[in-house]
């Protein structure tokens, strides 16, 4: 008799420990940390303490730096160079609430350049957000935000001669949900925001150079089912939506023709995080983008999301991305090209509070309609050294090469390179 009763007792154990492992594996099917990536990993000696402020915890920075340009116009002859300051604020903060929350971002940064003036520019940008968790695995976001930014000289429309950086405004919103339970994964959101970029002036005549033609508003859906496979791997499907209306025509030959396109990708991947040492994110799938002025072309090809992290050591890792989608780069001729590009990375902790990393990434980009292809390469290196939890420092060289093919207008290829030193606080 006792030895039923011990071996009742032993099973009844046995059922309780898989019942309990079975609810922890079906609590952690999107977990993904088995690893920590070098620039992830918590150190309380050296990272910065947030401040409590009420019921909000918030976190702050202050950035300054010195940057040397050694190709400020980003031309392919007579290049000018310049030092710039930066300095700049940048603040977050959220509830600590154990249900829902509210959180806001806002950050503000001056580029003074010390010779070239007219190149200064400010770039300000605020969000407000919130999330309710309407169930334990239901839970409903918003946010609110507004930017006001200048587009680099790197940029398409800077490389036609205008007396200083393109500015733009941005503003909008976005809603989402967010549902979870077991092995089913379901997040959805959607957002607009409008678009409103400054005219520009030519250099030398000041002749208006109009930007009118590339205000806009945009409408972005976004829809993703996940299902766990294992702890270890999701599969899902997810399709994404976008219209863009534009506030105006522009002129082709006397014909008024609209940019206005509506267009879709549907696609499938896969979320995993291996005992091979790597985790990622990779889906492929069919992008579509139609036009609703038949003078410009429809576009339609594959379409690529992913990124993917190696831990080949715990003091190491190795980032790689790819993606392939449909953009307007600001092109009068081309409301479309296609962006394909390709990345990696590698972060190394040298010591606790030194970080070294480097990178390259290889873009190109089919312009539809115009027949012209820009080939990027970028490559850069950056040291980080950690003095204390409020004392951060940074140094990064950076080069930027553009070479571009096909029916143009000018040289606009160029290469840039960018040496720097800059200091963080965290109050």
């Amino acid at each position: 008799m006792s030895k039923l009763k011990r071996l009742s007792l032993m099973s009844a154990a046995a059922c309780a420990l898989m019942t309990s492992v079975a609810v922890a594996q079906t609590d952690n099917y999107y977990s993904r940390d088995k690893y920590e990536a070098v620039r992830e990993r918590a150190q309380p000696e050296f990272d910065p303490e947030p401040v409590r402020l009420g019921t909000f915890v918030v976190r702050s920075m202050l950035e300054a730096g010195l940057t040397s340009n050694d190709n400020v116009f980003a031309t392919a002859n007579n290049a000018e160079s310049d030092v710039i300051a930066r300095v700049g604020v940048d603040l977050s903060g959220t509830t600590d609430w154990s249900v829902h929350a509210v959180g806001f971002d806002v950050s503000a940064y001056r580029n003074e350049f010390l010779d070239l003036s007219d190149e200064s520019t400010t770039d300000l940008k605020a969000q407000l957000r919130g999330r309710v968790d309407a169930s334990r695995d239901l839970s409903f976001n918003g946010a609110v935000f507004a930017e006001d930014r200048a587009e680099p000289r790197t940029d398409f429309v800077n490389a036609f001669g205008v007396d200083r950086p393109i500015e733009y405004t941005r503003t909008g919103f976005t809603l989402g949900a967010d549902y979870q339970n077991d092995r089913v994964r379901w997040n959805n959101s959607v957002g607009i925001s409008d678009e409103n970029y400054k005219d520009g002036r030519a250099q030398g005549s000041g002749i208006v150079v109009d930007q009118d033609y590339r205000d806009r508003s945009v409408l972005e859906g976004r829809s993703r089912l996940s299902y766990a496979l294992s702890p270890n791997v999701a599969v899902y499907t997810q399709a994404t939506y976008g219209k863009s209306e534009y506030d105006q025509t522009q002129d082709f030959g006397g014909i008024q023709r609209s940019r206005d396109s509506s267009g879709y990708t549907v696609a499938a991947g896969v979320d995993f995080e291996l005992t091979s040492l790597v985790r990622g994110d990779i889906a492929v799938g069919y992008l579509n983008e139609k036009k609703d002025d038949s003078f410009f072309s429809d576009v339609s090809g594959l379409s690529v999301d992913g990124r993917m992290q190696w831990f080949p050591t715990r003091l190491t890792t190795v980032n790689f991305n790819a993606g392939r989608r449909v953009i307007d780069v600001g092109a009068f001729d081309s409301p479309s090209a296609i962006e394909t590009r390709v990345g990696a990375g590698v972060d190394h902790e040298l010591l606790r509070n030194v970080i070294l990393s480097g990178y390259a990434g290889v873009s190109n980009y089919e312009y539809e309609d115009s027949g012209r292809e820009d080939k990027n390469l970028e490559i850069g290196a950056v040291a980080t050294y950690k003095m204390n939890k409020r004392v951060h420092w940074e140094a990064f060289v950076r080069n930027l090469d553009r070479d571009v093919s096909g029916p143009v207008f000018g040289d606009p290829s160029y290469g840039v390179t960018l040496i720097g030193v800059g200091i963080k606080l965290y109050p």
